[in-house]
Protein backbone atom coordinates (compact mmCIF):
# COMPACT_ATOMS: atom_id res chain seq x y z
CA UNK A 1 0.00 0.00 0.00
CA UNK A 2 1.80 3.44 -0.89
CA UNK A 3 2.00 6.19 2.01
CA UNK A 4 -0.72 8.31 0.08
CA UNK A 5 -3.57 5.54 0.43
CA UNK A 6 -2.39 4.94 3.86
CA UNK A 7 -2.70 8.40 4.91
CA UNK A 8 -6.21 8.61 3.45
CA UNK A 9 -7.53 5.64 4.83
CA UNK A 10 -6.41 7.19 8.61
CA UNK A 11 -8.12 10.81 7.60
CA UNK A 12 -11.09 8.59 6.95
CA UNK A 13 -10.72 6.65 10.06
CA UNK A 14 -10.75 9.40 11.75
CA UNK A 15 -13.85 11.08 9.34
CA UNK A 16 -11.55 14.47 8.15
CA UNK A 17 -13.04 15.82 4.63
CA UNK A 18 -9.37 16.49 3.47
CA UNK A 19 -9.61 12.32 2.90
CA UNK A 20 -11.99 12.56 0.18
CA UNK A 21 -10.15 15.66 -1.61
CA UNK A 22 -7.85 15.25 -4.35
CA UNK A 23 -4.28 14.88 -5.02
CA UNK A 24 -3.34 18.72 -5.68
CA UNK A 25 -5.56 19.87 -3.11
CA UNK A 26 -3.92 17.24 -0.28
CA UNK A 27 0.18 17.76 -1.89
CA UNK A 28 -0.61 21.85 -2.24
CA UNK A 29 -1.50 21.87 2.01
CA UNK A 30 1.07 19.63 2.69
CA UNK A 31 3.54 22.08 0.55
CA UNK A 32 1.72 24.82 3.40
CA UNK A 33 2.22 23.02 6.40
CA UNK A 34 6.17 22.63 5.38
CA UNK A 35 6.37 26.23 4.45
CA UNK A 36 5.00 27.05 7.71
CA UNK A 37 7.02 24.24 9.71
CA UNK A 38 9.92 25.68 8.23
CA UNK A 39 9.46 28.70 9.44
CA UNK A 40 8.81 27.48 12.77
CA UNK A 41 12.33 25.69 12.80
CA UNK A 42 13.67 28.84 11.62
CA UNK A 43 12.61 31.41 14.19
CA UNK A 44 13.34 28.77 17.34
CA UNK A 45 16.80 28.45 15.71
CA UNK A 46 17.37 32.46 15.29
CA UNK A 47 15.51 33.04 18.75
CA UNK A 48 17.85 30.82 20.77
CA UNK A 49 20.46 32.74 18.69
CA UNK A 50 19.37 35.70 20.01
CA UNK A 51 19.57 34.99 23.39
CA UNK A 52 22.77 33.03 23.32
CA UNK A 53 24.81 36.73 21.46
CA UNK A 54 22.87 38.76 23.94
CA UNK A 55 24.00 36.43 27.03
CA UNK A 56 27.76 36.02 25.59
CA UNK A 57 27.46 40.04 25.39
CA UNK A 58 26.38 40.35 28.99
CA UNK A 59 28.85 42.47 31.03
CA UNK A 60 29.60 40.67 34.58
CA UNK A 61 32.15 42.01 37.00
CA UNK A 62 34.31 40.32 38.89
CA UNK A 63 34.28 40.44 42.87
CA UNK A 64 36.12 44.10 43.04
CA UNK A 65 34.94 45.52 39.49
CA UNK A 66 32.42 48.68 39.14
CA UNK A 67 29.26 47.49 37.44
CA UNK A 68 28.35 50.83 36.60
CA UNK A 69 31.25 51.19 33.63
CA UNK A 70 32.09 48.70 31.21
CA UNK A 71 35.73 47.96 30.34
CA UNK A 72 37.52 50.25 28.24
CA UNK A 73 38.21 47.06 25.50
CA UNK A 74 34.14 47.02 24.93
CA UNK A 75 33.57 47.53 21.44
CA UNK A 76 29.97 49.80 20.84
CA UNK A 77 29.99 49.56 17.15
CA UNK A 78 30.16 45.75 16.75
CA UNK A 79 27.51 45.25 19.41
CA UNK A 80 25.16 47.72 17.93
CA UNK A 81 25.83 45.79 14.40
CA UNK A 82 24.92 42.12 16.37
CA UNK A 83 21.82 43.98 17.39
CA UNK A 84 20.53 45.36 14.71
CA UNK A 85 21.33 41.80 12.44
CA UNK A 86 19.97 39.83 15.45
CA UNK A 87 16.63 41.95 15.24
CA UNK A 88 16.57 42.16 11.38
CA UNK A 89 16.70 38.46 11.88
CA UNK A 90 14.36 37.64 14.47
CA UNK A 91 11.42 39.80 12.54
CA UNK A 92 12.33 38.63 9.31
CA UNK A 93 11.74 34.75 10.49
CA UNK A 94 8.37 35.91 12.74
CA UNK A 95 7.21 37.61 10.10
CA UNK A 96 7.59 34.81 7.65
CA UNK A 97 6.04 32.32 10.20
CA UNK A 98 3.01 34.55 10.29
CA UNK A 99 2.73 34.78 6.57
CA UNK A 100 3.13 31.21 6.36
CA UNK A 101 0.76 30.32 8.75
CA UNK A 102 -1.95 32.93 7.79
CA UNK A 103 -2.11 31.43 4.30
CA UNK A 104 -2.30 27.78 5.41
CA UNK A 105 -5.46 28.80 7.10
CA UNK A 106 -6.79 30.56 4.54
CA UNK A 107 -5.52 28.03 2.05
CA UNK A 108 -3.92 30.72 0.18
CA UNK A 109 -0.84 29.78 -2.36
CA UNK A 110 -0.86 32.88 -4.49
CA UNK A 111 -1.02 37.20 -4.30
CA UNK A 112 -4.15 36.17 -6.57
CA UNK A 113 -5.67 33.85 -4.11
CA UNK A 114 -4.92 36.43 -1.16
CA UNK A 115 -6.96 39.40 -3.22
CA UNK A 116 -10.46 36.20 -3.66
CA UNK A 117 -9.80 35.22 -0.50
CA UNK A 118 -10.01 38.94 0.80
CA UNK A 119 -12.45 39.94 -1.11
CA UNK A 120 -14.57 37.07 -0.55
CA UNK A 121 -14.28 37.73 3.61
CA UNK A 122 -15.04 41.06 3.21
CA UNK A 123 -18.11 40.70 1.36
CA UNK A 124 -16.33 42.20 -2.25
CA UNK A 125 -18.68 40.12 -4.47
CA UNK A 126 -21.59 41.01 -2.74
CA UNK A 127 -21.23 44.61 -3.03
CA UNK A 128 -20.49 44.50 -6.39
CA UNK A 129 -23.70 42.54 -7.09
CA UNK A 130 -25.77 45.52 -4.93
CA UNK A 131 -23.68 48.20 -6.59
CA UNK A 132 -24.22 46.27 -10.34
CA UNK A 133 -28.47 46.26 -9.37
CA UNK A 134 -28.65 50.10 -8.77
CA UNK A 135 -30.08 52.44 -11.29
CA UNK A 136 -27.38 54.20 -13.71
CA UNK A 137 -27.94 58.16 -13.90
CA UNK A 138 -28.03 60.09 -16.90
CA UNK A 139 -24.28 61.32 -16.93
CA UNK A 140 -23.12 58.04 -16.45
CA UNK A 141 -24.97 56.28 -19.12
CA UNK A 142 -23.85 58.92 -21.40
CA UNK A 143 -20.55 58.31 -20.82
CA UNK A 144 -21.08 54.65 -20.81
CA UNK A 145 -22.55 55.02 -24.19
CA UNK A 146 -19.71 57.29 -25.55
CA UNK A 147 -16.95 54.83 -24.45
CA UNK A 148 -18.75 51.80 -26.22
CA UNK A 149 -18.90 53.82 -29.26
CA UNK A 150 -15.10 54.62 -29.35
CA UNK A 151 -14.38 51.32 -28.41
CA UNK A 152 -16.47 49.74 -31.41
CA UNK A 153 -15.14 52.55 -33.75
CA UNK A 154 -18.35 54.46 -34.43
CA UNK A 155 -17.36 58.25 -33.59
CA UNK A 156 -19.68 61.60 -34.12
CA UNK A 157 -17.63 63.14 -36.84
CA UNK A 158 -18.54 60.17 -39.14
CA UNK A 159 -22.26 60.51 -38.96
CA UNK A 160 -22.31 64.12 -39.12
CA UNK A 161 -19.78 63.68 -42.51
CA UNK A 162 -22.89 61.60 -43.49
CA UNK A 163 -25.82 63.75 -43.00
CA UNK A 164 -24.44 66.69 -45.37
Amino acid sequence: MSETTTLRKLLGDYNFKIANASDEYVSRRKQQMVLFLTSAAATIFASRFAYKSTISRQYVPTLFQGNHAPPLSYNFTTDAAVAVGTGTMLCGTVSSMLIFGGCWILDVSSFKEFGWKMKTMMGGYEKERQLSELPMDEESSMIQDGLVDIIEGRYDWDEEEKTE
